[in-house]
């Protein structure tokens, strides 16, 4: 297998770093990767087999240190691996369905959300308070970017993203699936503490001017608010979806220590 020199590993605006043991793997089994560079500061089998099925489709692999690795990925939690590629290899939204339920509950979906910091923050927050997936739209939406991945820092290694095109079905395919799908609005008819969000769950999160869309807001089971305690009457998307996935998770913990 050729080996590069690590001098030559560089970023290259329009190109992502995709990290992580099994985001890799994944991109390079994937019929469409289009991966220009692997970066590998680990040796072992796991490294040894993501080595080989890069030489498969003729991508270069560059050994470096993991120090080399923080800086190009912007984040500490790529597991020693790498791979520079053109566009976030997105998971499919059936495959992750085909999941046991606690590898999949809950999800959440985001409806339009466009600020590429929002999007990243929402990630990390996702992955750090438990949620097994995100759904994005493929329009009418911010994408997996370079810069999403840094906001996220780290969270794209741990939490699968699926692309959609068209949420409405998107969460009608997921109310077949035995998901409950609650709304995060201002106006919702309960304050997230009040529903009982132990369900299997799907938490729909608005565009960050215009909230839900109308035609998604009619497919939520619920429409859950925040309430809030001061003059403002509402956070950003990333602060509320914060707040709300963390309910989320007090109210499973609740559970779990009462049993």
């Amino acid at each position: 297998m050729k080996k590069t020199h690590s001098k030559k590993t560089h970023s290259t605006e329009g190109e992502i770093w995709v990290s992580g043991i099994n985001p890799v793997r994944e991109a390079l089994l994937g019929a469409q990767t289009s991966g220009s560079e692997l970066l590998l500061a680990r040796s072992d089998a796991r490294a040894d087999e993501i080595a080989q099925l890069a030489a498969g489709r003729s991508i270069p692999v560059v050994r470096g240190d993991r120090e080399r690795l923080s800086a190009l990925t912007g984040h500490s939690h790529h597991q020693g691996v790498a791979l520079r590629m053109s566009e976030f290899p997105y998971a499919a939204l059936e495959g992750l369905l085909e999941k046991p339920l606690a590898d999949r509950d809950p999800l959440v979906v985001l409806d339009s959300i466009q600020d590429p910091r929002n999007l990243g923050a929402i990630l990390r927050s996702a992955c750090f308070l438990g949620a097994k997936g995100v759904v994005i739209p493929a329009d009418r939406s911010a994408g997996l970017s370079a810069s999403v991945i840094k906001v996220a820092a780290g969270a794209s290694v741990y939490i699968p993203v699926a692309r959609v095109t068209n949420v409405v079905r998107t969460l009608q395919s997921l109310k077949s699936a035995g998901y409950w799908v609650a709304g995060l609005e201002v106006r919702g008819s309960q304050a997230c503490y009040e529903a009982d969000l132990r369900v299997p769950l799907c938490l729909v999160i608005g565009n960050e001017q215009k909230g839900i869309r109308p035609l998604v807001r009619k497919e939520c089971d619920l429409l859950v608010r925040i309430p809030a305690a001061g003059p403002l009457d509402s956070l950003n998307a990333a602060s509320a979806a914060t707040v709300a996935l963390y309910e989320v998770l007090r109210q499973r913990l609740t559970e779990e220590a009462g049993t």
